[in-house]
């Protein structure tokens, strides 16, 4: 009689540390999985933030015409320079399918700069083409971001 009081007990101890155990555990992935959703959403909207002022930036240099050639290259250039950091994070932190569009969106607006420093002009066929491709990538890019965070699935629950 003893020793089934005993074993139940212990039985009884061993289920509810389990218990707790997995409740914990569960508990913290979820909180890390919170978290890594939240730092990615921060990456994601400063990467496109970022990227979205500098294009403002570089259309505004190519409508004003004032500005010498010679420091519309650098204006450009300063302009863009700060884009690095965040591709540089987002090719660590985010997974390849995010990556390779966010890229393209990244070289469409550095040829914007590069062109934007040579003097393109606009109202020109080739500014309405260097804006376009920049557009598309942007569509792109979001389209992958969205899908990479489940943002739709969460809207519909």
């Amino acid at each position: 009689m003893q020793w089934t009081t005993l074993v139940a007990t212990i039985l009884g101890a061993t289920i509810a540390m389990g218990s707790t155990v997995l409740v914990e555990v569960r508990k913290d992935r979820r909180e890390a999985s919170g978290e890594w959703r939240r730092n990615k959403r921060e990456l994601y909207g400063a990467y496109l933030a970022t990227l979205a002022q500098v294009r403002s930036e570089l259309q505004l240099l190519v409508l004003n015409r004032s500005l010498p050639d010679s420091e519309r290259i650098v204006v450009a250039r300063q302009s863009f320079a700060r884009c690095y950091e965040l591709r540089y994070q987002l090719e660590v932190f985010a997974p390849s399918q995010v990556v390779e569009p966010a890229l393209v969106y990244f070289r469409s607006v550095r040829r914007l700069r590069d062109a934007t420093g040579e003097g393109l002009e606009d109202g020109t066929e080739e500014c309405a083409h260097i804006f376009r491709e920049v557009m598309n990538a942007l569509a792109n890019v979001r389209t992958a971001m969205r899908l990479d965070m489940g943002t739709d699935a969460l809207a519909t629950d």
